[in-house]
């Protein structure tokens, strides 16, 4: 007898922290996230309300791009208006070093986890791509003296990281949706430089926001009819090279 009754408390246990993970859970990290920003598609012609929500969320074109623009400081909305075709975002520092792609990436971690979930009517998706102005084409003394190669996508100033969040991760479907990590694209680009001497190598480099070799950092945000995007901030680490993550 006591030892049924102990597998059944045993099995209540279970089922209780299963719901738990569950209700936390569409593959968020476990614990409160440290910021939660939403960025809401609006319907041309809309004049939405600017005021209210503390500062947590920024309306973009339901459809159409918007430069989100990058600064450092704490977590907060700057510019909530994305409907003219910018806004500003204000986030820390990333906490990582340039590292070269697929060699020495997998040595920096990040000092904090980017999340994002769709949400709204099905059907919609967004694209969003990392855009920075390059500076110092050595990232630092890093590589020898280079020049970007041709696939890299070039936005006025601002050239355009190799990596996208794309369609299959932001495309809101049916049922519930899963937080997906999403830290090396919103936190860095990656860029193709092409070095020569004798002969010429390529270079993927992944560079953090706010590092020395940058400026004028933005979210390049592709709205193709996504009504709401939840990007939250955990205080959890990702690893650069794709090997995991504390969270």
């Amino acid at each position: 007898m006591k030892r049924s009754l102990l597998a059944i408390v045993l099995a209540m246990a279970t089922l209780i922290a299963g719901s738990a993970v569950a209700s936390a859970g569409n593959d968020a990290p476990q614990g409160s996230h440290e910021y939660q920003l939403n960025i809401i598609g609006v319907d041309k012609g809309k004049n939405p309300d600017m005021d209210g929500n503390n500062g947590h969320r920024i309306f973009v074109p339901l459809v159409g791009k918007t430069k989100i623009y990058l600064s450092e400081g704490d977590y907060g909305v700057i510019d909530a208006n994305g409907t003219d075709g910018s806004a500003e975002f204000s986030l820390p520092d990333p906490g990582y070093d340039a590292c070269i792609v697929d060699v020495d990436c997998v040595d920096q971690d990040s000092s904090y986890s980017v999340f994002i979930r769709s949400l709204g009517k099905p059907g919609g998706f967004a694209e969003i791509t990392t855009c920075a102005q390059l500076l110092d084409s050595t990232i630092g003394g890093m590589l020898p003296g280079g020049t970007l190669s041709g696939k890299n996508r070039v936005d006025g100033d601002a050239t355009c990281s190799l990596e996208q969040v794309g369609q299959e991760i932001t495309m809101r479907t049916k049922g519930k949706s899963n937080w997906t990590n999403v830290t090396a694209e919103l936190t860095s680009v990656v860029f193709e430089i092409e070095v020569c001497d004798e002969e010429c190598e390529y270079f993927e480099v992944r560079v953090p926001i706010f590092d020395d070799s940058l400026q004028g950092e933005y979210w390049e945000y592709d709205n193709k009819g996504l009504r709401l995007l939840q990007v939250r901030f955990y205080d959890c680490s990702t690893n650069m090279g794709g090997d995991g993550s504390t969270c």
